[in-house]
């Protein structure tokens, strides 16, 4: 098997959740030759050891500003900033490289990319998972004119193809269209579906097992290869429950003791009053439901359609 060609987009901010994502690929790698290329926004010359410990293959890239300077970063995704746009850019930076692999810093591996990395692209720009968060993808498939609107976090690209096709130039387009128009929502992501119009292998939902979308993802019966913690909560915050030791082990294996048990420990409280009291939002078969737990009981009510 050639070696898997794996691409990640991280600053400082997101550099320990970058750690814990490679970490885990190596402890379930499976003997799998790895090459890790990490954009890079500002790594600290910490983090970069410590990622250089645990994996060989790895490179880090610093991309040239102009690459992105003219791309918006519009209101409600300041928080990922610029660095959503480097994924566009990985057929420029690597030309030679026929698929890349490209994940979000929020995954964590739990068995080999093997299956996925052999995944035939045929002549497709990419293989992914449709977006399952349907509080929102509705309305994105709208605003880029689809019907299956995949999410952009695990992305096994056609380098070759976009290449080929300068397909960064027409994500560049797209994005500063639709932001235009007021339609850019998930910037990157939409970009992407607009551009590619379902031109794409749809993956089984377990290459990409979405944390705020888990309730009908778990319909599917299959255990998750990538634990995307995507959406506002995250293994490494209170009150967490959504595989949260896909992330821990790693973390704990990767020398951060310490923070490992002070997010278990916060994990269990938070959990016991959570038994007590707690309303949550779900979201099925664009239903919208409020779950509601007192004192261990759980029940939920219909709260709107979306």
């Amino acid at each position: 098997m050639s070696a898997i060609e794996i691409f990640f987009a991280s600053d400082n901010n997101y550099a320990r959740h970058l750690l814990v994502a490679i970490n885990s690929i190596v402890l379930n790698s499976k003997n799998a030759n790895c090459n890790f290329y990490i954009l890079d926004g500002g790594i600290s010359n910490f983090y970069k050891n410590k990622i250089k410990q645990i994996a060989d293959n790895v490179e880090f890239i610093v991309l040239d500003k102009s690459y992105t300077e003219k791309l918006p970063c519009p209101r409600g995704a300041e928080c990922w900033g610029k660095l959503m746009y480097y994924r566009y850019f990985i057929p420029i930076i690597k030309p030679n490289l026929k698929k890349a692999l490209y994940l979000d810093c929020d995954v964590a591996v739990t068995s080999s990319l093997k299956e996925l990395w052999e995944i035939n692209l045929e002549n497709k720009y990419c293989a992914a998972v449709i977006d399952y968060n349907y509080k929102y993808s509705a309305q994105c498939a709208i605003n880029v004119g689809v019907k299956n609107y995949f999410n952009s976090g695990v992305v096994l690209i056609n380098n070759e193809k976009w290449a080929n096709e300068n397909v960064a130039g027409k994500l560049v387009d797209a994005t500063n269209n639709l932001f235009s128009e007021n339609k850019l929502i998930f910037p990157d992501q939409d970009a992407m579906n607009y551009v590619f119009k379902e031109n794409i292998v749809f993956l089984n939902p377990k290459f990409n097992f979405q944390a705020n979308a888990n309730t009908e993802m778990d319909k599917e019966g299959e255990a998750p290869i990538i634990v995307h913690y995507n959406g506002g909560s995250k293994p490494w915050r209170n009150g967490y429950e959504f595989f949260p030791d896909a992330y821990l082990i790693p973390l704990y294996k990767a020398g951060f003791k310490k923070e490992y048990f002070k997010i278990k420990l916060n994990h269990i409280i938070w959990k016991v009053l959570q038994t007590i009291f707690d309303v949550r939002n779900e979201y099925i078969n664009n239903q919208k439901y409020k779950r509601i737990t007192i004192l261990g009981i759980r029940f939920k009510i219909r709260a709107q359609r979306l």
